[in-house]
């Protein structure tokens, strides 16, 4: 499963699960949405570090790729390029 959405259902998983204990606490309406943002943004922030570093690692390997390859290209396109493929 992509990191991206692991770490994107993590966090929807901690904002249920705190909104779940505020209500049983008696926290309704605006309070209870507003309470379980404020409370599960850092809970995730702590336990999903894992998951949050594996993402930002293949988001670096996409970028490096991308910059490797518009170089690649930029040198084809000023003839730079010994061999063709």
């Amino acid at each position: 499963m992509s990191p991206g959405l692991l770490y994107s259902l993590g966090r929807f998983a901690c904002f249920v699960v705190v909104a779940a204990l505020l209500y049983v606490v008696g926290f309704r309406s605006w309070f209870l949405v507003i309470g379980a943002l404020l409370f599960s943004a850092p809970l995730s922030y702590v336990l999903l570090r894992g998951v949050r570093t594996k993402w930002s690692v293949q988001i670096d390997e996409r970028l490096a790729r991308r910059r490797a390859e518009k170089q690649r290209l930029r040198a084809t396109l000023r003839g730079d390029d010994e061999t063709t493929a």
